[in-house]
Parts: structure tokens; sequence; C-alpha cells
């Protein structure tokens, strides 16, 4: 009796080995192998038809120019996958990151983390979120534009998905122009921007409030480092030398940084200014000029009180040329990453997949201006509808790399702000300056 039983229990053993072996092959994938070649801890997917969750942390969500789009896109999501839910993490843009790095101490990261360029590189070089590459498919990476998978990568894998990309551009408006006497058309080179900028800060507001001819963020903000980088390029600079080493030590940075001096000794720019406090000057007609990406033109409307009435006072165009002839611009992308200890990595890839289609991301683009990171979606009319869209992709055509993502890059940011802010707030010597960030630098960058 003890003979057959043991032969029975053999049998059932082989066959349960010979089936598990059998549908790895009939589906034609090895998850498990795929994830451990990836560098990611094995996770079992959902089965057809569970029902699955997804936390979706995501400060988007918070804001009324975007809130209603993602809600929107989510009940589109619903209709297509209706056993997959998503749940919003709300939390503020200036927050997100060190909060989600805090739910992951607990190992209680949300499955989908919405992230941005200066921040990326810190999640990218972190053990908190996992690599796509095997999750999203070749055939989907290869239709995203080299420099957003460039940008999103880190030690040749891709770490997170190019959501919203978007250049950044020159915002003006009309109504300051003309109350200064400036001709309805944008300036053509940074020298005639900071001449037309001259006049308009001229002008006070019926209550005697300054009016600022051009802006720039000044605050010390990882952000506004990375936005320095569209200056320094522009001026003709670097962070890297022709052999790839760190070298902010040169005439055209230390020329940048005395061009931040200027705009704030000069009163044409605030001192100390926030990228939003550059949209709210700019909504409330108190500001001539700033650059931004796209995000720009529902945050105006919104704050404005006029709606799209307000897109009759403003225009947009490319970056002025500087010293390189060309209009210089640097693109960002607000991004998506997947937590390494999601236990549904797939159905997350999927649905961010959803969110970069043609119909979630025109959408997007319907609501806020949203641009693609999609080759094949980039030249659809949907895209290049207006004047605004099309100024937005031929900026995006001219758009500089961002420097490749290192575990010191979001500091090297913070303290290229740093820079800016000793120049244009403590009004500290340039050159001093310049070579402080670059012994700085050097010891980050390595």
């Amino acid at each position: 009796m003890k003979k057959v039983l043991s032969i029975g229990m053999i049998a059932v053993m082989l066959l349960m080995l010979l089936a598990g072996c059998g549908s790895g092959k009939e589906a034609g994938t090895d998850q498990t192998s795929q994830q451990e070649n990836a560098g990611e801890s094995a996770a079992p997917n959902a089965e057809p038809g569970e029902s699955v969750t997804l936390t979706f942390a995501s400060w988007s969500i918070t804001e009324e120019a975007t809130k209603d789009a993602l809600e929107q896109m989510v009940e589109m999501y619903k209709q297509i996958k209706p056993n997959v839910t998503i749940e919003f993490i709300g939390i503020p843009f200036g927050d997100i990151k060190q909060q989600t790095f805090v739910m992951a101490s607990s190992n209680n990261t949300p499955d989908i983390i919405q992230t941005i360029s200066p921040t990326f590189p810190t999640y990218a070089t972190s053990d908190i979120i996992t690599p796509l590459d095997n999750l999203l498919g070749q055939d989907y990476i290869d239709d995203l534009m080299p420099s957003m998978v460039a940008d999103y990568s880190y030690n040749g894998q891709l770490m997170g998905v190019p959501w919203a990309p978007s250049p950044y551009v020159l915002y003006y408006n009309k109504e300051l122009f003309k109350q200064a006497g400036l001709e309805d058309r944008p300036p053509a080179t940074y020298d005639e921007m900071i001449e037309m900028a001259k006049a308009i800060s001229q002008l006070k507001t019926d209550s005697g409030e300054p009016i600022y001819g051009f802006g720039e963020a000044t605050d010390k903000l990882p952000i506004n480092g990375m936005i320095s980088l569209r200056n320094i390029y522009s001026f003709g600079g670097s962070i890297f030398d022709e052999n790839g080493q760190v070298n902010v030590n040169t005439p055209q940075v230390v020329e940048t940084l005395q061009f931040y001096q200027d705009l704030v000794s000069n009163n044409i720019s605030p001192q100390g200014a926030k990228l939003k406090d550059l949209r709210n000057l700019f909504s409330i007609g108190r500001l001539g000029m700033y650059m931004d990406g796209y995000y720009g033109k529902a945050v105006f409307r919104s704050l404005s009180g006029k709606g799209e009435e307000f897109d009759k006072e403003w225009g947009v165009a490319l970056v002025p040329k500087n010293k390189t002839d060309q209009s210089v611009s640097i693109a960002e992308a607000h991004g998506l990453v997947i937590a390494a200890d999601s236990k549904h990595k797939q159905e997350a890839a999927d649905f961010i997949k959803f969110l970069t289609d043609k119909d979630a991301i025109s959408l997007y683009h319907q609501k806020s201006d949203a641009l693609t990171s999609r080759i094949s979606l980039s030249e659809s009319p949907e895209f290049n509808a207006s004047e605004f869209d099309k100024v937005l992709i031929e900026q995006l055509q001219t758009a500089k790399s961002l420097p490749a993502n290192n575990p010191g890059l979001e500091q090297a940011y913070l303290d290229m702000s740093e820079a800016v802010q000793r120049v244009s707030v403590a009004k500290e010597d340039p050159a001093k300056v310049a070579a402080d960030l670059n012994a700085k630098l050097q010891q980050i960058l390595k």
C-alpha cells in the first residue's frame, strides 16, 4: 500500500512539473526570468478578470487645471479594463518626492508615481522603482522620442515613461506691450527682449504696484537649476567640457550668471521668484514676458479669472536667439514610474501605456495642452491644430537634452539654483559664484 501511494505521489508531482513548464512555453514569456534579468524581484500578475487596485500618486489630480482630464482618463480605462480600479493619492507637487520615499520606507509605495525631470534622477538611481523595458516591450519604447527615453533612463535601462513632454517657450503679454508702446510681436533676440523688458518695467498698475518686464525663476529649487540650463546653453555654455568633464568655471557661465544679476538689479525681474509666482504675475497683468512649458496656458486661464477670453491678451513664441544665433531651449517631461514593491507591475505598465496612447493623451492635450512623447502620434492633427501647438512642436525640435541621470544630478540642479540666487539676491560676484559652483559640481557629478 505504501509503495502504491509513493508511486502515485511521484506521478502527481511529475504531472505538476510538466504542466508548469508547459504553461510557461505556451504563454511565450517567462515573467520571472524577465524581471530578474531587469533587476526586478518577481511579482505575480493578476489572473485575467481578477480585481486589481492600482494606487497612483499624482500632483496633477490635486490641481484644477488637470484634475478633470485625469478623472476622465480613468473612466475611459474602466470601460476597457473593468476589473482595474485606479485610486489616486493626491500629493502637492512640492511634496510628492519626499512623501513617496517615506511611503517606500514602510513598503507602502504607490504602484505608480508621477514625477518630473528635475527630481527624476533621485528616483532613477534609487531602489524604490523598477526597470520598465520588459514590462513595456521594445516596440513601445522604440516609439518614444529618443531624447525623452534618454532623459528617463539610467544605466542603460528605462526607469520611467515620459508622459507629457514640454519645451520651454516664450510667453508675452500683448496688453503690456501696447501700454509700453511696443510693437505687437515677440522679441527675436535676447538683446531685444531685454530692451522690451526695460520699457515694460517702467509701467505701474493702477494701484501703483510694480510691473516686471521679464521674469526668471530664481528661488532655490532643483527645477530652477534645471531651468538655468536653458540660459547656460543659450549663452553658448555647458556643464561639461569637450572631454566630458564638469566645467562651469567658464566665460559663458559667468555671463549667464551676470544676466540673472542684471535682471533683478535693474528691477526687470522679481527677486527670488518661483515659477508659480511668475505664472501668477503673468496672469494678473504684472509680468510682460517669461518662459514656461505648455502648462502655463491652463494656469493663465484659471488665475486670470477670464478663462479662454484671456487668450486674446497673450502670445507665444520661440525662445529668442542669443549667443548661439539659434533658438535654444530645454524640454522636460512629466513622467511616470512604477514601484519596485508593486504587486501589480504589469497592470501598472498597461495603465501607463493607456495614458500615453492616442485617446487618452489626445484628451489630455485637449484639456490642458499636454504634448505626446510618442513618435507615431507627434504629427497627428490633434497635436498640431493651433498656432500654440505649432510653436511648442517647433521648439521641441530645437530642445537640447538634459545631462545624463546621475545620483548627484538633483543636488547639482539645487546647487545651480543656489548659484543663481547668490548672484540675483545676495548680489555676489558672478565669477566667484561660477568658481564655487564648479568645485561643487566636480564633487557631485563624478
